[in-house]
């Protein structure tokens, strides 16, 4: 699913945490970027906007990973994207790939 970014330049980190690695980013805002599902995880603050939601996302170069969806345009903090999945409803009528292993 594509979400609108408010910036280009967005982290992706390796784990649902902003002290993990960063592992790329997606250097496009707006409705240029896909996710996959999304899971709770540690909080992430950007300026006043913070949340603890996280989208699963394969960076520009390629690597897969988490990012904050602080970065989500629209919502308030702590709020889910509304139309992502969380892994435990995550359906394709088999005619997508699995989720990754570390998205379980």
């Amino acid at each position: 699913m594509h979400c609108n970014l408010t910036r280009g330049h967005v982290p992706v980190h390796a784990s649902r945490s902003p002290g993990s690695p960063v592992v790329g980013h997606l250097e496009q805002g707006g409705a240029a970027n896909w996710f996959v599902t999304e899971m709770k995880g540690e909080t992430y603050r950007d300026g006043a906007a913070e949340n603890n939601w996280w989208a699963s996302t394969q960076a520009d170069n390629g690597r897969w990973g988490w990012t904050p969806e602080v970065y989500f345009a629209g919502g308030g903090n702590y709020e889910d994207d509304a139309g992502l999945l969380m892994p435990g409803s995550y359906t394709c009528a088999n005619t997508c790939a699995p989720v990754p292993f570390w998205a379980r």
